[in-house]
């Protein structure tokens, strides 16, 4: 489970956490700027020091962000400990993976990026669209041959694999902006005699409920609805 507590370090408030590296890296090229520094150890030296006030920047950040709240101290500590269970078949066929749906969708996405590439080529050259092309590809072929051995290692699970049920206590909202647009991200929360977790929600439903499936050194967590 420690994975999982561990998954968001900052439980998604990222805009705090950038404004604070923000002034440390304004007081770091500050000093540079001032031409401060007049010799090679003293750049080394330098370099050291941002380096560590950039660490204890984000500890700090991490401090504040994880303070538990006198309810939260109480809900933590009257929450029960995971009663894991063996998964049974049913739920395992929820983890069926459709080879033919996924060869369509990376088919489709690496088609899309030839299609940007050939429009690259068009307008910058072919060099452009050669380099755009070694950059792009090998990562998505990457990301996706990783997400199809993930997917069918859970397709595969044996008897070794347990889950729990847990209850959501809450969820909240973060505010983003993409392409000029307010968009929210969703998170839930939930506490356990280790301590508070915290989640993101990839749908757009925000479960009351979720089940957290181990196998064998895998973990992952899912709607409990989807198994109704």
């Amino acid at each position: 489970m420690k994975r999982l507590k561990y998954r968001h370090l900052f439980y998604g408030k990222s805009i705090p956490v950038m404004f604070s590296l923000f002034g440390v890296l304004l007081l770091i090229t500050s000093v540079i700027a001032l031409d401060i520094i007049k010799s090679e150890w003293g750049y080394i030296y330098h370099m050291i020091g941002s380096i560590a006030l950039i660490l204890f920047t984000l500890a700090v950040d991490y401090a504040v962000i994880h303070h538990l709240k006198p309810d939260e101290k109480k809900k933590i500590a009257e929450a029960s400990s995971p009663k894991w269970k063996k998964l049974p078949n049913r739920m395992k066929k929820k983890f069926k993976f459709d080879i033919k749906e996924s060869l369509i969708s990376a088919s489709s996405l690496i088609g899309l990026e030839l299609i940007v590439a050939f429009i690259m080529m068009l307008l910058k050259g072919v060099e452009t669209m050669l380099v755009m092309l070694e950059v792009v590809l090998p990562v998505t072929l990457i990301c996706l041959a990783s997400y199809a051995v993930w997917e069918h290692i859970w397709a595969n699970m044996d008897d070794s694999a347990i889950y729990t049920r847990i209850e959501v206590d809450h969820s909240f909202k973060v505010k983003y902006t993409r392409g000029g647009r307010k968009n929210y991200r969703n998170y839930i929360v939930f506490y356990l005699p280790d301590g508070k977790y915290v989640l993101e929600v990839s749908a757009g439903i925000v479960p009351k409920n979720i089940v957290v499936i181990k196998y064998k050194c895998f973990i992952r967590w899912e709607d409990a609805n989807k198994f109704i």
